[in-house]
């Protein structure tokens, strides 16, 4: 990168090979996050001296992420090697090799939900080398209790993964704020496990908001990051950024350093963006994001803030809307948009079928469409590239004259880049583990061969296939 670095707080070490993640919980079916949209009161007559009750209300969902990847080491008996080099033998049959669960990681974590439902970020839980999933993550609570943690999925273009962990005990969980009414200069409090020193917290300001277009992701990605002061070291990721109330406004992810080290930018998901995600990757089915159908950029007159539409998409909602290229976006859903990022991280934000008012420039004049938005079938939404895949329903069943006795998750479309996976290709099991959801798919899938066990017109078969 060439105009600043980056960190991503996560403290890595040890030997990072193997991906394939091992899940032995299964998901609770309750799922009940309390959210609270209320603003906060900034008009205060007496200045707080301290924090100290809020936080110690809010602060035990904020817990210690650990990971472990399964390492193959071969395995040599020093003396028979020894004299097989002193005597010039030849090593005969190849070595041994014993897999031993290694250190990778250590991130943080926010529980959101009673049922034990925890949000971290997507690199906290990655190997860093294949870019494949971890194989075992494990949780530390505040009362130093640990709890094995199952991953329910990942979403990779915003950096947000959800985990699961059951407990005996009630647990702890943070309220979810509404991050659309956040303002620069509200007091904000970053909470983690930096360095892996233990349970930290940091506090500070909003120094601004929609931040995007910084590099911080993976090219492609949805960047809409809260920036604070608030100081945020590695080990910080996927921990919480905390409002007056000790509401969660954020998920803390990065910083912006020349040195490695925290020198007042820090960079978290706003808590909306996290919202979206974590319904879409708990009930399943895929991420949900809207479609408009256009390629955009930056408006050119320095004069005029939004996004021109450079191509619209034939029989998309933008085409049927009326929307033709030239035109500037400037406001969508009654917000004003100053940037093409801005808007397309909007529309990915709002739910498909959603119809929204959309205002455009057009040779000078504003004009108004109502789009209604269509759901967005990318490779973002399923994770094989080209390949849209859907939990297996009445309808679908029907479609593609799949069974009862059938379990899987179904191939509705296929864009060519994966031929092997037509419409109708029921996936059974993924590198010998049952699946039955997209987010099963999600985390079983890794980098490289994987093997597929699919069912297509009565017929049960195995194959391999590579994902890049």
């Amino acid at each position: 990168m060439n105009r600043k670095n980056v960190y991503l707080g996560l403290f890595v070490f040890g030997i990072l090979v193997n991906p394939f993640l091992v899940a032995k919980d299964s998901v609770a079916t309750g799922f009940t996050p309390k959210y609270d949209n209320s603003k906060l009161e900034r008009a205060q007559a007496n200045p707080v001296v301290s924090y100290s009750g809020i936080l110690k209300k809010a602060t035990p969902a904020v817990i210690a992420v650990t990971t472990k990847q399964l390492v193959r080491r071969g395995v040599v008996d020093p003396l028979e090697d020894f004299l097989r080099r002193y005597y010039g033998l030849s090593r005969g049959n190849q070595p041994r090799f014993e897999e031993e669960r290694v250190p990778a990681g250590i991130g943080s974590g926010v529980i959101v939900t009673p049922q034990g439902h925890v949000i971290t970020n997507a690199h906290v839980i990655t190997d860093p080398r294949t870019g494949s999933l971890v194989e075992e993550v494990t949780v530390q609570l505040s009362n130093k209790k640990e709890y094995e943690a199952k991953i329910i999925g990942v979403d990779r273009s915003t950096d947000i993964a959800v985990l699961k962990i059951s407990a005996p005990d009630t647990l702890p969980y943070a309220i979810l704020a509404n991050s659309e009414f956040l303002e620069v200069g509200d007091v904000v409090f970053a909470v983690g496990n930096p360095l892996g020193i233990g349970k930290t917290v940091t506090m500070g300001i909003i120094s601004a908001t929609r931040r995007s277009e910084l590099g911080v992701l993976e090219e492609g990605a949805y960047e809409n990051f809260i920036q604070t002061d608030a100081s945020i070291n590695r080990g910080n990721s996927g921990g919480a950024l905390l409002d007056a109330k000790g509401r969660l406004i954020g998920i803390n992810t990065a910083i912006i350093s020349q040195t490695g080290a925290s020198i007042g930018i820090g960079l978290a998901i706003p808590v909306n963006m996290v919202k979206n995600v974590l319904n879409d990757l708990v009930k399943g089915g895929g991420l949900k994001r809207g479609f408009l159908g256009v390629i955009l950029d930056d408006a050119p007159n320095p004069s005029v803030q939004g996004a021109i539409v450079d191509r619209v998409e034939a029989d998309s909602p933008a085409d049927q809307a009326g929307i033709k290229p030239r035109d500037v976006i400037v406001n969508a859903g009654g917000k004003p948009v100053t940037s093409f990022n801005q808007l397309r991280v909007a529309i990915s934000q709002t739910s498909p079928g959603t119809r929204m008012l959309v205002k455009v420039l057009r040779d000078g004049a504003e004009m108004d469409f109502y789009v209604t938005l269509d759901l967005r079938e990318d490779s973002s939404a399923s994770p094989i590239p080209g390949v849209l895949l859907e939990p297996l329903d009445v309808s679908n069943r029907k479609q593609f004259q799949v069974p009862p006795s059938v379990l899987g998750v179904v191939v509705t479309k296929s864009t060519g880049e994966a031929k092997t996976f037509k419409a109708g290709v029921v996936l059974v099991e993924i590198n010998g583990y049952p699946i039955t959801s997209v987010s099963d798919a999600e985390r079983l899938l890794r980098r490289g061969i994987n093997r597929f066990q699919v069912w297509y017109r009565n017929k049960f078969q195995y194959l391999a296939y590579r994902i890049p």
